[in-house]
């Protein structure tokens, strides 16, 4: 799955499901959390993904 240009992949974990995700340069993000539900899942690494996004946008750019 496709957000905000990242891309979002479930795995399973015994019986649960994690999230995994990587930015659009590639670097690859892993969540320690599994989730009952894809979608508690998918919500929970939208979330990251946003407040990945919102730091990025605070810090001062190098030149």
């Amino acid at each position: 799955m496709i957000y905000r240009q990242w891309n979002l992949f479930t795995r399973k974990e015994g019986n649960y499901i994690a999230v995994d995700f990587t930015d659009p340069d590639g670097k690859v993000y892993s969540e320690p959390f599994c989730f009952y539900t894809l979608d508690e899942a998918l919500y929970y690494g939208k979330l990251c993904i946003d407040r990945f996004i919102r730091t990025r946008m605070l810090q001062p750019k190098q030149s």
